[in-house]
């Protein structure tokens, strides 16, 4: 049977990639097995008895266990492929399936590819993490999920969604899934903390006039030239930057709304923000980047204070607490 086997799997048998290995299983057999019973199992359950998942005694063509289980679950997979039959392992492994992994075969069946079935499982580990199955799945619930979710895990729930939309376009599995027949559409970006607390109006017009200068050209000496125009990329780092800034300000000098910006330009509100900002949820930043943060504030701040350094540097200034 084997042979048979074997021919088959050269004539049209299982995908390219897997075919050597259960070529180089079955000449293993081959070199081992002289009992003509044994040569002419066709059934997937006989192999499985025959061959049982947990021995006693290793045959001796098998240097360690390992080794056994590898040869024995490509047999299976191979008469499976030949037989139309499945085994007592794969009805296991079908039967402990949740309705994600079946969708991810459905997808499987379809060919929609090896990208978008990691995207698909990225997105069912959210999803059981949250209780929801694939017909749980609409917009409503997609908006409220990302909302709670850090932002490396937000790009990937994002394509995950993208990869469901694809499988849910498909009326078969609408059908099967249950699946609404509304498409989830566009998610809407979280907004930043930025938007969420902009700069006070005072604050916000001497930065704007800043950055003007920045995108025009910064005066050099008395001649009239301009330094090169900052890059957009550059810009939106320095925005980011006295925006978190901003926001550390207000958490710890709580009730000054709308401050002079000269007070934030002063060496011990530097101190205190620093400070602030490591013991505050959602203003912690890894030392590289705070550093990099307040390298990006402090030439906006020396406007109004030419000595303001990096905090730890500089002395706080205790005579103005």
């Amino acid at each position: 049977m084997f042979q048979q086997l074997k021919s088959w799997g050269e004539a049209n048998g299982l995908p390219e990639g897997n075919w050597p290995r259960l070529k180089a299983a079955i000449e293993f057999h081959e070199t081992f097995v002289c009992n003509g019973d044994l040569a002419n199992i066709v059934h997937p359950h006989d192999f499985e008895d025959t061959w049982p998942h947990d021995l006693d005694d290793l045959p001796e063509h098998f240097s360690n266990p390992a080794q056994y289980q590898a040869w024995r679950n490509i047999l299976i997979s191979g008469l499976e492929a030949y037989s139309g039959q499945i085994s007592r392992k794969s009805a296991v492994q079908e039967e402990a399936k949740d309705d994600w992994l079946r969708l991810r075969d459905w997808c499987r069946e379809r060919e929609f590819g090896y990208v978008h079935e990691n995207n698909l499982l990225a997105l069912r580990r959210i999803a059981l993490r949250l209780d929801i199955e694939p017909a749980g799945v609409t917009q409503d619930w997609a908006e409220k999920a990302q909302q709670g979710l850090e932002a490396s895990q937000r790009a990937m729930f994002r394509s995950g969604v993208a990869a469901f939309e694809k499988a849910r376009a498909d009326p078969e599995i609408r059908e099967e899934f249950g699946l609404t027949e509304t498409p989830i559409g566009q998610l809407q970006f979280k907004p930043s903390p930025n938007e969420e607390q902009p700069l006070p109006p005072r604050f916000k017009a001497d930065f704007e006039e800043w950055v003007g200068l920045l995108i025009a050209g910064e005066p050099i000496g008395f001649r009239g030239r301009r330094r090169r125009p900052v890059a957009e990329a550059t810009l939106r780092q320095y925005r980011f930057a006295v925006a978190w800034y901003w926001r550390c300000f207000a958490v710890a000098f709580p009730g000054q709304f709308n401050p002079e910006t000269a007070k934030l330009a002063r060496q011990f509100v530097l101190e205190e923000i620093s400070e602030i900002a490591d013991k505050t949820k959602g203003l912690q930043l890894k030392p590289g980047m705070k550093k990099e943060y307040f390298s990006k504030v402090l030439p906006f701040l020396h406007q109004w204070n030419p000595q303001l350094v990096q905090p730890g540097r500089g002395k706080k200034d205790k005579d103005e607490r």
